[in-house]
C-alpha cells in the first residue's frame, strides 16, 4: 500500500546523499505525501557536515503547501552506555530523533552482540530517542527480543528500513523479518523509513510493505499509516522524553 508518511530522509547536507531539501520536498509533493522528516546524520559519522547544519534546520518551514515537514536527525550511538553524538541545542530543535548503530570510530568494534545490545537498551532507557534505526543491519549483531521488549516498555519505535531491504545493508532481510515478527509478538510500534539518499526514493516502501503484508502487521501499530498514528506517537513521546541530555 502507499504510506503517506516517510520518517527517514537525507538531503545532500550529508555528502553521500544527492538531493537538496527543496528537491526532496518537491518529490514528496509529487507523490501526494502528507508528512516527511528530514533526518540527516549526526556529526560523528565521517562524512557528516558541521553540527551547525542540524541547528539551522529551524529555517525549514513546518509546511510547504499541504506537505508537513518534520525536523529530525539520525544520530549515532557512540558507546555502550547509550550516549549519542548530538548536543542539547540540536536536541531541543528536533521534532523527531532517530538513532542507530553506525560504523564510526567513536563506537569501535561492531561485531560484539553483547555490547551492541547493551548500547541499544541503554539508549532506549535514557528516553532520548524516538525511533531505533535499521536494527536489522548484520554488521551489528543484536539480541533483538531484548531490545524490542525494552522499546515496548519505554514507548520507543523500531524502524523497518526499506533501504536495508533493497541493497544498502546486504543480508538485512532475514533479520528484518525476525525483528518484525518479534515486534508483532510484543505489540511494538514500528516506523517505516525509506532512508532516502535521493529524492526519487521518498515514499517508496515496496520491500518493507512486502514484509508488513507477509507478517500481517496491524495498521494501528505502524506510525506511517496515518497522521493520527504519527501525532499519537509524537504526543506520547513528548511526555516520556527527557528534557536534558
Amino acid at each position: 500500500m502507499r504510506y503517506p508518511i516517510d520518517l527517514h530522509i537525507h538531503s545532500n547536507n550529508n555528502p553521500h546523499a544527492y538531493s537538496t531539501v527543496e528537491e526532496n520536498i518537491r518529490s514528496a509533493q509529487s507523490k501526494n505525501m502528507e508528512v516527511i522528516a528530514i533526518t540527516n546524520h549526526g556529526p560523528a559519522l565521517q562524512d557528516s557536515p558541521h553540527w551547525w547544519s542540524l541547528m539551522n534546520m529551524r529555517v525549514i518551514p513546518k509546511y510547504v503547501g499541504n506537505l508537513r515537514i518534520l525536523k529530525g536527525v539520525e544520530a549515532n550511538v557512540i558507546d555502550e552506555n547509550g550516549n549519542f553524538d548530538i548536543n542539547q541545542r540540536i536536541y531541543d530543535n528536533m521534532d523527531i530523533i532517530l538513532c542507530g548503530l553506525h560504523t564510526i570510530e567513536a563506537y569501535g568494534d561492531p561485531k560484539n552482540p553483547i555490547k551492541n545490545t547493551k548500547a541499544l537498551i541503554n539508549l532506549i532507557r535514557g528516553q532520548k530517542v524516538d525511533i531505533i534505526a535499521h536494527m536489522g543491519n548484520p554488521t551489528f549483531p543484536v539480541e533483538y527480543e531484548m531490545v524490542i521488549e525494552e522499546a515496548v516498555k519505554h514507548g520507543v519505535a523500531i524502524e523497518i528500513n526499506n533501504s536495508s531491504l533493497r541493497e544498502s545493508r546486504r543480508g538485512s532481510k532475514p533479520n528484518c523479518k525476525k525483528i518484525l515478527e518479534l515486534c508483532l509478538k510484543h505489540n511494538c510500534t514500528i516506523s517505516l523509513g525509506t532512508d532516502s539518499h535521493i529524492s526519487y526514493d521518498i515514499g517508496e516502501f515496496d520491500e518493507a510493505d512486502n514484509l508488513i503484508e507477509e507478517v500481517g502487521y496491524p495498521k494501528d501499530k505502524i506510525i506511517n499509516y496515518s497522521q493520527k498514528n504519527l501525532d499519537d506517537f509524537l504526543n506520547m513521546r513528548k511526555h516520556r522524553k527527557t528534557k536534558v541530555l
